[in-house]
């Protein structure tokens, strides 16, 4: 159930994308309809909210994360993101089972890679802050299918 309330929430989201926010990308087999960052609430409940931002209190606890809305005609979509942060945190947290994740030599940047069936689609990932993280600019890029399709930078404060 909390799947489901999860994917209508997200696609309450992706259905008010104003028509300049679409990007076709050349050669590519999809459109980016939407990408936006979001302020997460609620998570862990069977009714999550979204909350589109360029700020994320910098608060252990607060979820934050991107959503892409695609057109695609592909079952599989491969998307890779790359999440750099001002400073090291204490620690990136658990590793997802189904990702394939790499920390940088100097821990600032996670690398994660992973390949999902668009529902809705819809691909996304989310993040929480923990105590530890540093405060200031952010940066996540997300490159589908081996193109980068959206960059999001703000500020963690």
């Amino acid at each position: 159930m909390r799947a489901l309330a999860l994917l209508c929430a997200l696609a309450s989201i992706a259905a008010s994308a104003p028509p300049d926010a679409k990007k076709i990308i050349p050669e590519a087999e999809f459109e980016v309809v939407r990408a936006e960052l979001v302020l997460v609430h609620g998570l862990e409940t069977k009714e999550p909210r979204f909350e589109a931002t360029t700020k994320v209190p910098h608060k252990p606890g607060q979820s934050f994360g991107w959503v892409i809305e695609l057109r695609t005609q592909k079952p599989k979509i491969k998307w890779r993101e790359e999440f750099a942060l001002p400073e090291a945190p204490q620690t990136w947290g658990p590793t997802e089972k189904e990702d394939k994740r790499r920390i940088s030599d100097d821990k600032k940047v996670s690398v994660i890679e992973r390949e999902v069936e668009p529902g809705r689609g819809l691909i996304y990932n989310f993040w929480t802050l923990a105590a530890g993280d540093p405060p200031g600019r952010y940066v996540i890029r997300v490159f589908i299918e081996g193109v980068r399709a959206a960059t999001f930078e703000f500020d963690v404060e």
